[in-house]
C-alpha cells in the first residue's frame, strides 16, 4: 500500500486524486495538499447526496452476478468477457482494496478485455453487494483465499484451469496469500502498490510495527472498535491535514466540524456511486475488519514458504510517492523475489494509481499479460 517527506508523512497535490492528472501549469495543481492514504476515507465519509446513483451510469455494473458460497458468504461480481472476435488469452481475478469496490477498476476494464483478458471483478468481503460479516475471523487471508477459489469456479472457470490475479492495496495483500494457499489456481500475479512479501515467521504486534514505521499509526485507529462510528458520523475534505503519527490525531481531526466538505476530488457521478455504495451497506464497520486480522493471519500463515511462488511471473507496479508503503519496503522485498518485475511510477503519483495514471496502469499490466500469455506463463 505506498518527493519530500514531512514528519514521515507524504503530501500529494489534491488534484491528483481526480481521474487522471492535471496539467503541470494548472492552478489546481498549486492548491492545497492532502495525505493521500486517508483520501479515500475522506471521499466517502458522510456526504449528503440527493439520491443513490444508478451504478450502471459509468459502466460500474451492467450485468452483475452473485455467487453464493458453501461458507454462507455471497459475493457480488462482474464477469467481463473479451469483445466479440477477440480470443480469450487468460482469466484475471481483480481484487480491490480499502475503501474501494469493483468500481475502482473502471478505467482499465475496457483496455484489458480488449486485449483478450476475461475479467472477474468481485466486491470484496465486507463491502456492499457482498457479505458483510462483523467477526474478523471471516477476513483471514486463508478464508478469503478459499472463498475466492470457490467464486472462480462458480463463475464458470473449470477445475484445472489456472487464472492470474491483479490486485491493489488490501486486495494485493489478499493476492499475496492467495497465490501461496492456492498454487493450483494461480499462474501469475500483478500487484499495485503492495510488494510481494512472505508472511512473518514471528508475530509482530501492531504497536511494535508502528514503532518501526510511525506513518502506520493510522492503522491503530482503523483497527479500533470506535473507528467505524467516527468515519460514519463525520465528513471531512480539506486542503490541510495534520501529521498522523501520534495516537488520537486522526480521530480528533475527523471530529473537527470546521473542516469543509467538497466533491471536487472526483466527478459528481463518481462521488455519487462511491458514497451510495457505502450508504447502501453497513458503512465502514465490516470493511475495517481487514485491519483486525493481524494475529489471526499469523497463526494461519506462519508455516507458508518464505520463497513466495518462484514458479510464476510476478509484476509489481509501485508509485514512488505513495505514503502508505514507503519505497524502501518494496526495494527490500524485491531482493528476496525470483521471477518478478517491478515498474516504478515516478513523479507525483500516489496510492491510487488506477485513478492517477489510468492509461499507464492499463498498458503496463496489459503488455505484461500479453507477453507471458504468449509464453504460456513460463517465467
Amino acid at each position: 500500500m505506498p518527493g519530500p517527506l514531512g514528519n514521515r508523512c507524504l503530501w500529494i497535490p489534491i488534484s491528483l486524486l481526480q481521474s487522471g492528472t492535471m496539467p503541470v501549469d494548472s492552478p489546481r495543481r498549486k492548491t492545497g495538499l492532502i495525505n493521500i492514504r486517508l483520501a479515500a476515507m475522506i471521499l466517502i465519509t458522510k456526504l449528503q447526496l440527493k439520491s443513490p446513483a444508478n451504478l450502471s451510469e459509468l459502466g460500474r455494473i451492467k450485468r452483475s452476478k452473485v455467487a453464493h458460497l458453501s461458507t454462507g458468504h455471497h459475493y457480488r461480481y462482474v464477469d467481463i468477457q473479451p469483445p466479440k472476435g477477440v480470443t480469450t488469452i487468460v482469466t484475471a481475478l481483480l481484487l480491490h482494496g480499502f475503501p474501494d469496490s469493483a468500481y475502482g477498476w473502471r478505467h482499465q476494464v475496457k483496455g484489458w478485455s480488449g486485449r483478450g483478458i476475461r475479467l472477474i471483478i468481485p466486491d470484496m468481503l465486507g463491502y456492499h453487494g457482498s457479505s458483510q460479516p462483523t467477526d474478523p475471523e471471516h477476513y483471514a487471508m486463508k478464508r478469503l483465499s478459499d472463498d475466492l477459489e470457490e467464486l472462480i469456479r462458480k463463475a464458470g472457470v473449470p477445475e484445472g484451469e489456472k487464472i492470474i490475479v491483479i490486485a491493489h492495496d488490501w486486495g494485493a495483500g489478499v493476492a499475496n496469500r492467495l497465490i501461496q494457499f492456492k498454487p493450483e489456481l494461480v499462474k501469475g500475479a500483478a500487484n499495485f502498490c503492495i510488494p510481494f512479501m512472505p508472511p512473518s515467521t514471528q508475530y509482530i504486534p501492531l504497536e511494535k510495527y508502528i514503532e518501526l514505521l510511525p506513518s502506520f499509526q493510522y492503522q491503530a485507529f482503523f483497527a479500533s472498535l470506535e473507528c467505524a462510528a467516527v468515519l460514519d458520523d463525520n465528513q471531512v475534505a480539506t486542503s490541510e491535514c495534520p501529521s498522523f503519527e501520534k495516537n488520537g490525531v486522526v480521530e480528533a481531526w475527523l471530529k473537527d466540524n470546521t473542516q469543509n466538505v467538497t466533491s471536487e476530488l472526483l466527478s459528481k457521478e463518481e462521488l455519487d456511486i462511491i458514497v451510495s455504495e457505502i450508504k447502501a451497506g453497513v458503512g465502514f464497520g465490516a470493511m475495517l475488519n481487514y485491519y483486525r486480522t493481524r494475529k489471526i493471519n499469523h497463526e494461519l500463515e506462519k508455516d507458508l514458504p518464505q520463497d513466495i511462488r518462484p514458479d510464476i511471473p510476478k509484476l509489481m507496479i509501485i508509485p514512488s510517492a505513495d505514503p502508505a508503503i514507503p519505497p524502501a519496503i518494496s526495494i527490500n522485498a524485491e531482493k528476496k523475489l525470483k521471477n518478478h518485475e517491478i515498474v516504478w511510477i515516478e513523479g507525483l503519483c500516489g496510492h491510487w494509481v488506477q485513478l492517477e495514471k489510468p492509461e499507464e496502469s492499463e498498458r503496463i499490466v496489459g503488455e505484461w499479460v500479453e507477453r507471458f500469455a504468449a509464453k504460456d506463463w513460463v517465467p
